[in-house]
């Protein structure tokens, strides 16, 4: 699922214009979701076109410009969870990551992603738990790997990834089944409605 038109991060991601933090989400997202990766070769390729006019506009050729492959995804060993791009940051199924827990929610954060106004965190959410009511001060994306969640806007399975906009309050709740294990990419951070709970989730860093 890739709500419209809320797939800023993937023009974001192909101009190379996104925070480390999103672009990785983009690939992790590209590698598990065939509709995702679909959508950025085309912006990359769109981009490619682009830069290649500038280019013969420049030097006031006439000759048609050419679009350059697009590599392929970099695949690491197979892993049942992690995508290639976060097991470059040393996550694994079969390493436990997390290492704070609120309730039915365990968290970590990624700090090699995190840099001013970016938070990147990996949740692992019960079946029936959830995140408590919040929004951000920016936008947010969360890929699912494992499982699945609800909130307001819809349902969400894994290689889907959840939009959200500055201000847009949601409470994110495990589905049935096996735990949903999620990245999140938060630009601008989080806000939580209630002031407990802000106090409280600061134990998910």
């Amino acid at each position: 699922m890739i709500p419209d038109p809320d797939t800023w991060w993937i023009i974001d991601r192909a101009s190379g214009a996104a925070p480390l933090a999103v672009r990785v989400l983009a690939d992790s997202a590209a590698e598990i979701n065939p509709v995702i990766c679909s959508h950025l070769e085309l912006a990359e390729q769109i981009g490619a076109v682009l830069m290649a006019d500038n280019i013969r506009d420049d030097l006031q050729s006439t000759s048609a410009p050419s679009v350059p492959d697009i590599p392929s995804v970099m695949q690491d060993a197979a892993d049942s969870l992690f995508p290639s791009a976060l097991q470059r940051y040393g996550f694994r199924a079969s390493v436990s990551p997390w290492r704070s827990k609120l309730g039915g929610v365990e968290g970590r954060k990624v700090k090699r992603l995190c840099e001013p106004g970016v938070d990147a965190r990996l949740f692992k959410i019960r079946p029936g738990a959830a995140i408590p009511h919040h929004d951000h001060y920016g936008q947010e994306l969360t890929l699912v790997l494992q499982g699945g969640f609800s909130d307001e806007k819809g349902v969400y399975h894994r290689g889907d990834v959840c939009t959200g906009q500055a201000g847009e309050p949601h409470t994110p709740v495990g589905l049935a089944g096996e735990p949903c294990i999620c990245f999140a990419v938060s630009l601008g951070g989080y806000r939580f409605r209630n002031p407990l709970m802000s106090i409280a989730a600061r134990m998910l860093s």
